[in-house]
């Protein structure tokens, strides 16, 4: 009946009510043309991080709000293509659902309409990186009115200074924040910031861009059997950035093989680098992962470590390839993605490995890309491979 009376509402007046986005949950897959309740609780999310500039919610997702669409995917490292899909429906729904640390210590500061988190490190005189640590945001995160925040060094909250540093960028014809992104590893949101630009800024040939670069320090294993525990939003997608190559030990059999990250903003989302290294991964699997009817169970989580510029990292992975066609090209649409994703979007970027799609790895606090929400057995498997 409510989603009845939307649709009356908006044929009779031209808008939709504004809606409580906080209380939601994205269930379909939305883009131009649609209407209903949950492009409005889109349209009201948007307007509140600053994307959507129209005057009113109309419930329809036209132009107006493909464009705020896009700006937010880039804004938080995703593929822009103007589609609410599984990937960045699951960001949306993180956002809806509220931050789920602890609020038990140190004062507490609730989101006004308006505010960016660098206002409110502004207002309280502390810095955006301390304000990252102290909440487990990262630089791609995004506030919403009514968010609790915790302000670091209040009640005895500390937090180390990380190590980041800048090297800069002269842009060429043809460069774009998302190309740039892609090149340095590094989100969106991390070179608006470092730039003071918005993520629907302007370049122009000879520009001068600060790229940040972080500097993760090792941690200890408990022996060297171990990777690595590092979190994913602050420490471990910087170690292994987008278009990094990296060596996959299986933690049970020892069995290696090499991929490439080419996805990912909640978790890496990994294309092994050749046919020889596909077969590898998929024989794992075979052997180690059958169901009780003799079928693989490609979607089994398994504690792996991931070797990446010396650095050996703690983390879970599936085989379970999706959501991409080898033969056809990176980004482009197409009318079936492996594991029964359907048409969209393909996201299938290292051609000739034998691979449809991409597999996911996920290490410390990582989420999913479907429902932006924790799996609980790639963290118990992530655990496993730090020795936890």
């Amino acid at each position: 009946m409510l989603f009845l009376f939307l649709i009356v509402s908006i044929l009779l007046c031209g808008a939709a009510p504004e809606v409580s986005a906080a209380t939601y949950r994205l269930t379909r897959t939305l883009r131009i043309g649609m209407r209903g309740e949950d492009v409005s609780v889109v349209q009201q999310l948007l307007k509140d991080q600053g994307y959507f500039t129209y005057h009113q919610i109309t419930g329809y997702f036209g132009t107006i709000t493909e464009a705020a669409v896009k700006a937010f995917q880039k804004a938080n490292g995703l593929v822009a293509d103007g589609i609410v899909g599984p990937v960045t429906g699951g960001v949306m729904n993180k956002i809806l659902a509220g931050p789920s640390h602890n609020e038990n210590t140190g004062d507490v500061y609730t989101v006004q309409p308006g505010d960016s988190l660098w206002k409110i490190g502004q207002k309280f005189n502390v810095s955006l990186d301390k304000l990252f640590a102290a909440n487990g945001l990262s630089s791609s995160s995004v506030i919403y009115p009514g968010q609790k925040i915790k302000i670091p060094g209040k009640n005895g909250i500390s937090v180390p200074e990380p190590n980041e540093s800048y090297i800069t960028h002269v842009i060429v014809k043809g460069d774009t924040l998302w190309k740039l992104s892609n090149k340095y590893g590094v989100t969106v949101a991390d070179i608006t910031k470092a730039n003071g630009i918005s993520a629907s800024a302007i370049l122009y040939v000879g520009q001068t861009i600060k790229i940040p670069k972080r500097e993760i320090p090792v941690k200890p294993t408990p022996g060297p059997q171990y990777g690595e525990l590092l979190d994913w939003w602050g420490e471990a997608q910087y170690v292994f950035p987008i278009n990094a190559t990296a060596t996959v030990i299986d933690f049970y059999t020892g069995i290696s093989f090499k991929v490439v990250r080419t996805y990912g903003s909640g978790h890496a989302d990994v294309e092994p680098l050749t046919k020889e290294d596909t077969n590898t991964m998929l024989s794992i699997w075979k052997k180690h992962a059958r169901l009780s009817n003799g079928s693989v169970n490609y979607w089994a989580r398994r504690p792996v470590l991931v070797v990446v510029n010396g650095r050996k990292l703690a983390a879970s992975a599936t085989a379970a390839l999706h959501a991409g066609v080898d033969s056809a090209p990176d980004g482009s649409y197409v009318n079936w993605r492996s594991g029964d994703y359907g048409p969209g979007i393909n996201y299938d970027r290292i051609k000739g490995n034998g691979a449809d799609g991409h597999f996911d790895i996920h290490f410390l606090n990582s989420i999913r890309h479907k429902d932006g929400l924790v799996d609980n057995e790639h963290q118990a498997m992530v655990k496993i491979a730090g020795g936890k």
